[in-house]
């Protein structure tokens, strides 16, 4: 299936409730099928980026390289989780840092 650039597929796979009368297995699954979202989305713009940045001449392959991109997809997954009230382990410490930074007077204007 070719789907253009620009479209998102949302992803066959889901989490269904055990038990669709019971409100705390509605959540679970909703929030299970939100966070399987939050991941494919990751996982599709981050290859993408991996790839432009290749292209770009990045040693991407480079093993330093790779763990340090590794967890700058970690800190999207992590923002986009907090944006939808999901609990990553990396939000203390992405919070400490940014903490850390405005104390020091870092620049961390986008």
């Amino acid at each position: 299936m070719t789907l253009a650039n620009n479209i998102i597929e949302f992803p066959k796979n889901s989490v269904k409730p055990k038990n669709a009368n019971d409100e705390k297995e509605l959540i679970k699954s909703f929030e299970e099928n939100k966070k399987i979202y939050v991941d494919h989305l990751v996982e599709h713009y981050t290859h993408q980026l991996i790839n432009k940045l290749g292209m770009h001449g990045f040693d991407v392959y480079e093993n330093e390289f790779l763990r340090n991109y590794f967890y700058n997809c970690e800190v999207l997954r992590m923002v986009l989780y907090d944006s939808l009230n999901i609990y990553h382990p990396l939000k203390e410490h992405v919070k400490e840092t940014i903490d850390k930074f405005e104390k020091e007077d870092i620049n961390t204007d986008i």
